[in-house]
């Protein structure tokens, strides 16, 4: 009687362990996105850097808006994996807006950047830096480039906003790989395949 009884009672402490586990990556994720809002809206008003959680190695430096999608997307300053497994980033040298520079970011294509297959040529995209001032772009080409080259469609004195993402967006293998220059690291990709939006400045 005992011995069914410690069973019961060690099935259900397993269930509850398993259950909490298995709500910890959702709350996680919800509970991150929130913070990194937060934060984002702290350096508009504060005019200064503010991350989202004390030990954060980065920090939102813009935001991007894609009106007709309704999509609202804070990008976070630099592009190695720990930041892009928070949010999309953008890639140094090319992470200050308004500047002579392009503004380079990349995003996971299942996660913060999964809608960009979505994308259409001329949508207008909204990038509002960290004063909250805004300034429109629109899509004016859409590329799919093979990153083991080593090359993007990048100019270094062109004012561009380009989008980064893995191609194609159906695939959901485990192993690394670069994305792009940036070496950003999309960890569920196997593929060379890189999906390049630019947008040009209005």
């Amino acid at each position: 009687m005992k011995i069914c009884r410690l069973i019961k009672i060690s099935l259900l402490v397993t269930g509850s362990l398993l259950c909490l586990h298995a709500s910890w990556l959702p709350v996680k994720g919800w509970l991150s996105q929130q913070l990194i809002s937060y934060s984002w809206h702290q350096t508009i008003n504060l005019k200064q850097k503010i991350k989202p959680w004390p030990w954060a190695d980065t920090y939102p430096i813009a935001e991007l808006s894609f009106e007709r999608l309704n999509k609202h997307v804070v990008v976070l300053n630099g592009g190695d994996p720990t930041t892009l497994a928070f949010s999309a980033g953008a890639i140094a040298p090319f992470n200050q807006a308004k500047s002579t520079q392009p503004f380079v970011v990349a995003g996971h294509r299942d996660s913060h950047f999964s809608f960009l297959d979505e994308v259409m040529m001329n949508d207008v995209i909204s990038l509002a830096d960290k004063y909250g001032q805004s300034q429109l772009y629109q899509v004016e080409a859409i590329d799919i480039v093979d990153a083991s080259t080593g090359k993007l469609p990048i100019l270094a004195d062109d004012s561009s906003l380009i989008l980064i993402t893995c191609y194609p967006f159906t695939n959901t293998s485990t192993v690394s790989d670069n994305v792009g220059s940036g070496g950003n690291s999309d960890a569920r990709s196997n593929s060379n395949e890189r999906y390049v939006i630019t947008a040009k400045l209005l």
